[in-house]
């Protein structure tokens, strides 16, 4: 007959059944992994970073950062001088001796244009160099002409005159067309072009130079079927100006 005080085999040992009334403890040796097939894998040495990436990101970090100032420096100095396009109005404008044959194509008159510009500035200064001057019909050129070099002052108002004139030139068909048409309706519509090369300065600092064009359009002068001189109409012309 079987001990009843010994356990079943092949059964867990009921808590009551144990010494203590508890399950025995675990071994205190932790799992160590076995080591590694690389006899040298524990005296390699530590990887150190490649001295000339280094240098490479610290020059773009520089360069960054320069980038960065230079712009800011630059928005500073807009916010403070506020840099403004010069205006140009179209103030007189008149034609003598036109003449315009039919026949031959040929065109002859003479034109004076007077301009009033304006430096709206509070600290730039304008100086205005190579000054081209052009009237045209329809966008073809029927003369230029050059006006002498000036500087401006800041808040300034300054004239400028501009003459042209053309001696039995010889002219598209649709210009000849387009004058008498226009003649028979009162009035002749030009277009008026100045091109300069312009500088502005602040104090002792010069910025660099800028390419100005001036567009006055539909710069019209009251004319009669058969007259051969006339003057602006509708008062003074805002121009506009590309810079």
């Amino acid at each position: 007959m079987a001990d009843p005080s010994r356990p079943a085999t092949g059964y867990p040992v009921h808590p009551a059944q144990h010494p203590n009334g508890y399950p025995p403890p675990q071994s205190a040796t932790a799992y160590a992994p076995p080591p590694p097939n690389n006899p040298y894998y524990y005296n390699q040495p530590p990887a150190y970073p490649n001295p000339r990436a280094a240098l490479i990101r610290r020059l773009i970090a520089a360069l960054i950062a320069v980038t960065v100032l230079f712009l800011t420096i630059l928005f500073i100095c807009w916010l403070v001088i506020q840099p403004h396009r010069p205006e140009f109005h179209v103030t007189s404008f008149s034609v003598t001796n036109l003449n315009v044959s039919t026949s031959s194509q040929r065109l002859t008159g003479n034109w004076n244009a007077r301009f009033q510009v304006y430096n709206p500035n509070k600290k730039l200064k304008i100086s205005y160099d190579e000054i081209m001057s052009s009237i045209l019909y329809k966008s073809e050129i029927l003369s230029q002409t050059r006006i002498p070099p000036f500087k401006q002052d800041t808040k300034n108002h300054t004239t400028m005159d501009a003459e042209f004139s053309v001696v039995d030139s010889y002219v598209d068909e649709r210009v000849v067309n387009g004058i008498n048409g226009d003649r028979a309706n009162g009035a002749v519509g030009f277009e008026v072009r100045v091109v300069a090369d312009v500088g502005f300065k602040v104090g002792g600092f010069r910025a660099r130079r800028r390419l100005l064009r001036v567009w006055c359009d539909n710069v019209s002068i009251g004319l009669s079927a058969n007259g051969r001189s006339g003057n602006l109409t509708g008062g003074a012309r805002k121009c506009k100006v590309f810079a």
